[in-house]
């Protein structure tokens, strides 16, 4: 003859794992890389609904870019800018080939502006949820900046 446990170990056991699935379903584990990234979300906010491209283009660590570089930056960002933002969420990088930023563009090797280190994904608010994914470094002074292609290397064929 088989045992069975009394109903109110079943209940007890039933509480018990649901406690457990809401504890583990609220604790993410990007919620201290969103923290900790805080201040640069905060900037980017404010610098998407500035009246210039300037200060986006402060977010950005643009050390070594060349005036190309900076010129399709702002025509890309131009696009974004004023757009409403319905979230910023900050992610470990995924291993995808647009993180790296590593490519060759007519003779020249172009590398990141700074080490990668986590991906920044700006979801904009509208029935489409355009997204928007920005690969960001820490800067040599400490901040944390958006980084961009730079050229590391003229090809010779």
């Amino acid at each position: 003859m088989e045992k069975r446990a009394p109903k109110s170990h079943k209940r007890w056991l039933g509480a018990v794992l649901l406690s457990a699935i809401a504890l583990i379903a609220s604790c993410r584990p990007t919620d201290g890389l969103n923290a900790k990234l805080q201040p640069l979300s905060a900037q980017f906010k404010a610098a998407n609904q500035a009246a210039s491209i300037e200060p986006m283009l402060a977010l950005y660590y643009l050390e070594g870019s060349d005036d190309n570089s900076i010129a399709r930056l702002k025509g890309a960002l131009s696009y974004e800018l004023g757009l409403q933002i319905e979230r910023i969420q900050f992610e470990p990088l995924s291993g995808a080939s647009e993180e790296t930023i590593e490519f060759t563009h007519n003779g020249t090797a172009y590398g990141p502006s700074l080490p990668p280190r986590y991906r920044m994904r700006v979801v904009y608010a509208g029935k489409d949820q355009f997204t928007s994914l920005f690969t960001i470094g820490k800067s040599p002074s400490g901040t944390w900046r958006i980084i961009c292609a730079k050229p590391i290397a003229t090809l010779h064929y």
